[in-house]
């Protein structure tokens, strides 16, 4: 029996968060940092990407416009999950926690010297494996690409709109987002992540 790729991912992508709560006591910001971390792997190998298929398709100069939409796209999101932390979170130290994230230690080494070059490295794995190998840049027109990608700016950025505005009127468990923020991505990886 083969395991389908995808639910490998969704379980993997899962697996961190929850146990970043449930047993290294990471809050809601330790989880957006883990997720926007992510994040930004996905925008650098989205660049990679692009210019590979660009590449391939003999395409004389890359168009800017993209690339550009996509990174302040990619800044949006960031100034969007952190508005919703603060009225989640009131009061935060974004610094404080910031620090804390980069240098909470579990078996003696601080985890930002770990898990940075970890999700990179699974990000330049899915980069080979899924896009290079598979010859997915023979098969898609850049427009398509950006289109996928900005979808997924676009769900994020209504997601995390739709915690701000219950976090405005509601005083919900940290648990909550939690859950929520997991189960949006992996949602988002089952539907309608291009393969």
């Amino acid at each position: 029996m083969k395991l389908n790729p995808k639910f490998i991912q969704v379980v993997a992508d899962a697996a961190i968060p929850l146990m970043g709560f449930f047993m290294w006591e990471w809050n809601i910001y330790f989880i957006l940092l883990f997720y926007l971390l992510d994040l930004f792997a996905t925008e650098i190998i989205a660049h990679l990407s692009a210019r590979k298929i660009n590449e391939y398709h003999a395409q004389k100069q890359l168009d800017l416009k993209q690339p550009l939409i996509s990174l302040v796209l990619f800044i949006v999101s960031l100034f969007v999950v952190h508005v919703f932390v603060a009225a989640a979170v009131p009061g935060i130290d974004f610094k404080k926690e910031a620090l804390a994230f980069w240098s909470y230690e579990d078996m003696g080494i601080a985890q930002g010297y770990i898990l940075i070059p970890l999700i990179l490295f699974v990000a330049i794995q899915r980069y080979r494996m899924e896009f290079l190998m598979r010859g997915k840049f023979r098969t898609i027109q850049l427009f398509m690409f950006w289109q996928h990608h900005f979808r997924m700016y676009f769900m994020l950025i209504g997601g995390v709109g739709i915690a701000l505005g219950l976090a405005l009127i509601l005083v919900l468990p940290e648990l909550v987002y939690v859950l929520a923020a997991i189960a949006s991505t992996t949602l988002y990886t089952l539907y309608f992540k291009a393969d």
